[in-house]
């Protein structure tokens, strides 16, 4: 039996060294979560035609709001970059193109799931809001189910809604921006 206490936990730095090294395999889906190699699951049909139908909404509904990207890496620490499908981030003049965004550029963070639904609400979620993310989205595919995370804390999110088709929400830090829940589901 493995004991926590023997494994060795990397930093983002040995991790992007890794990669660059060549460590990983072409298209081996990886990030490191909590010093620990996460495998992701591959990317299917329902996973990316809904992904590809958020990240437009957003983009039009969030212009000159925030900034919107699908599939970014974002350093939470030390020993934490995962890549988010969706990431909400304050605009910022250059587009994040001369620095990596911090922790407190990002204003919300999105995770479809379906294989990695455990993952996601267990693992990732207490790490998002350990990084004060102010808003966590969970889209469960399977279930066609949107849940919204707010007020994190060190031990995890204090308030959920569970919206459905026709529910409004908004972001903690673009509170005056109503979005919609449909296009989050099918």
């Amino acid at each position: 039996m493995l004991l926590e206490s023997e494994l060795r936990p990397f930093t983002v730095d040995e991790f992007h060294r890794m990669a660059e090294s060549g460590i990983f395999r072409d298209g081996e889906r990886v990030e490191l979560i909590d010093g620990l190699l996460v495998t992701m699951p591959p990317i299917g049909n329902p996973h990316w035609t809904r992904h590809g139908s958020i990240v437009a909404y957003l983009l039009r509904a969030l212009e000159g709001r925030a900034l919107v990207f699908g599939q970014a890496a974002l350093r939470l620490s030390e020993r934490s970059e995962p890549q988010p499908d969706v990431a909400v981030l304050a605009p910022r003049a250059d587009g994040y193109a001369r620095h990596d965004p911090s922790t407190s550029d990002i204003l919300a963070l999105i995770e479809l799931a379906d294989s990695s639904l455990a993952k996601d609400r267990g693992r990732k979620l207490r790490l998002y809001a350990r990084a004060r993310v102010p808003d966590y989205l969970l889209v469960d595919l399977a279930a066609d189910a949107l849940s919204h995370f707010t007020q994190p804390s060190d031990l995890g999110y204090a308030g959920e809604r569970v919206l459905q088709h026709g529910d409004r929400f908004s972001l903690s830090r673009i509170a005056d921006v109503a979005l919609s829940a449909d296009p989050f589901l099918a």
